[in-house]
């Protein structure tokens, strides 16, 4: 019987920790939404202002956030540095598919930031701003709709990862 009463506790917590962090995953989106924004706002005043060059920029900004994802900018400055034969909207696109896992972005935000990166470098100053300023857009449109499913999701998987394992050990017994 106390085995039967310990398995219950151990699956009703697993479930509604598991409940939980999808709710804290579907939370961080719209902030990570905002933090890169944010950073490509940053990017655009480094190249059109202080006329830095693409991996300089890449390098300030990633120094001067901490959040999850500046490790865009990190990976294709890193990218730049240790083959001088790749261009920028290569290490931008490369860095981006390889670190969205890392991040809790989806498939439509990688496939703006991947839209961003083949433009990078191709074209004029003001070709450049027009893109930063329209991935700007594009993000924020998606930041409101993270929001949206943020709200009507996040207690829901809280509550579906409690009255899972509940269900669960209700079956059990």
């Amino acid at each position: 019987m106390i085995f039967k009463l310990l398995g219950s506790i151990i699956v009703l917590l697993s479930s509604g920790f598991l409940g939980y962090i999808l709710s804290t995953d579907c939370k961080k989106r719209p902030q990570q939404l905002r933090e890169l924004q944010s950073l490509l706002q940053m990017f655009e005043n480094r190249i059109s202002y202080l006329s830095d060059i693409v991996t300089e920029a890449f390098d300030r900004i990633y120094n001067c956030t901490g959040s999850e994802v500046g490790i865009f900018f990190s990976a294709a400055s890193d990218r730049l540095k240790s083959d001088r034969s790749v261009g920028a909207s290569c290490a931008w696109e490369t860095a981006v598919r390889e670190n969205i896992k890392k991040t809790s972005l989806n498939k439509e935000d990688e496939e703006i930031l991947a839209a961003f990166g083949k433009i990078l470098g191709s074209s004029d100053l003001e070709g450049q701003i027009k893109n930063i300023r329209l991935t700007i857009n594009q993000l924020a449109l998606q930041e409101e709709k993270a929001e949206r499913a943020r709200n009507k999701n996040e207690g829901m998987y809280r509550s579906l990862g409690i009255l899972g394992g509940l269900a669960i050990v209700i079956v059990l017994f």
